[in-house]
């Protein structure tokens, strides 16, 4: 399962949700849905966001294997 932290390192970062909606040109409702996991932003847009972030790709996503 993919979780990304957009919220995590955006509040350690003191990036507002609507800066980086603004940077991916999506609105803030979906960017919403992506900081709260509801659907996931593609290739380019995480990286634009990691970017942004001032953090890697593996930092902006959590791997987590199903047992």
């Amino acid at each position: 399962m993919f979780n990304n932290r957009i919220t995590y390192w955006a509040e350690k970062k003191g990036i507002k949700h609507k800066h980086l909606a603004q940077e991916c040109e999506v609105s803030i409702q979906t960017f919403s849905r992506w900081a709260n996991n509801k659907t996931q932003p593609d290739l380019k847009q995480s990286a634009i966001i990691a970017r942004r972030l001032g953090v890697s790709l593996d930092d902006l996503v959590l791997w987590e294997e199903k047992e």
